[in-house]
């Protein structure tokens, strides 16, 4: 007959292959909980207005968010502590839960221990040799690792760098050696540097510092920004810069020159005469302008908008109001997720 016997390992099936790949919003909390939501759960809206409640409405610190982004359920997560550890993640491994829900405590699905706290999660598609890991801390330090070296990472955990007392690791980006890394500061500061200039080093390296940075000041984000003149697509892009207090504006890519590594940068975001003792930078992220932002609060107050309906304004500007902070209660902007037009396009 015309059948033929299929070899058990040849038909064998894992769970990845019985999983639709589909988009979803990852939503992980000071408290130690994550959850996963479909990305159509939050619809676009209009620009400073209230926005949805991505976590229960208990004002704890355990609902407090602190990390929200979007990824293919396929991908996996590279999630890193802040003492240094990194483990490996499926996205479609991360429990399910709905909008209002808390989610479920992240040692329920990681062994991550009671004294550390995930600081940053990196979703990877594909572990390339030409692509690198950027890892940078809060007191300004900075290391590149070839992504390759994290591909066999698992749940069980990984050292991947030294920190000195009182630091803590913060960023995980990826990049090539045709990127620049920009590197801004909560006072408003901003330095960006050539991606090759920076040494590949080895998983438990400390690293070199990334900018000088002025008494009482810290590193606010990390972001990847293509070169000048090295890809067509760099046209339309620029960097969203937000506040903790709900103001954000556009800027155009080309007025962050490049610099040696290591300097103190340039004006970033200037802030309200009224709040510059209160205020200070939640994000400086690379976005396109047909790409759309989630604005998460330290409460869990959602707003998704139109990255067009941001204003395009200079690095001296205060930006324009894009969420309304209840800022009087003690809420702020705690994370900002970017949601690229092919995401979008996905989720309808």
């Amino acid at each position: 007959r015309g059948t033929r016997g299929i070899e058990a390992d040849e038909g064998e099936l894992n769970d990845i292959d019985l999983i639709r790949n589909s988009r979803s919003v990852i939503v992980v909390t000071r408290g130690g909980y994550i959850k996963r939501l479909p990305l159509k759960t939050f619809e676009s809206q209009g620009r400073g207005t209230r926005g949805k409640k991505s976590t229960t409405s208990n004002a704890s610190q355990d609902n407090e968010v602190a990390h929200c982004f979007t990824c293919n359920d396929h991908d996996t997560l590279l999630m890193v502590t802040q003492k240094g550890i990194a483990y490996g993640l499926r996205a479609f491994q991360v429990p399910a839960a709905s909008r209002t829900a808390r989610g479920v405590p992240i040692p329920s699905v990681l062994p991550v221990k009671a004294d550390d706290v995930i600081t940053s999660i990196l979703p990877v598609a594909e572990f390339t040799k030409d692509e690198f890991c950027v890892l940078a801390t809060e007191n300004g330090w900075i290391k590149k690792t070839p992504l390759a070296a994290f591909e066999n990472l698992t749940s069980r955990g990984l050292i991947i760098a030294t920190l000195e007392d009182g630091d803590r690791l913060r960023w995980c980006e990826k990049c090539t050696d045709n990127e620049n890394i920009l590197v801004g500061s909560r006072h408003g500061m901003a330095t960006t540097f050539e991606a090759a200039k920076l040494r590949p080093t080895g998983r438990t390296s400390r690293g070199v510092r990334s900018m000088r940075l002025k008494e009482g000041d810290t590193v606010a984000d990390v972001s990847i920004l293509k070169q000048s003149g090295t890809d067509k697509d760099q046209r339309g892009e620029f960097v969203l810069a937000v506040t903790s207090n709900g103001y954000g504006k556009r800027i155009r890519t080309d007025e962050f020159r490049t610099q040696a590594r290591g300097g103190v940068g340039v004006i970033a975001m200037k802030f309200k005469t009224n709040q510059k003792e209160t205020d200070q930078i939640s994000c400086l992220r690379i976005v396109k302008e047909d790409d759309e932002v989630l604005f998460i609060t330290a409460q869990g107050v959602i707003v998704r908008q139109k990255v067009a309906d941001i204003p395009s304004q200079g690095r001296a500007a205060t930006g324009v109001l894009v969420q309304k902070v209840d800022i009087e209660g003690g809420d702020h902007i705690s994370s900002v997720s970017i949601v690229p037009k092919s995401m979008i396009e996905m989720s309808k």
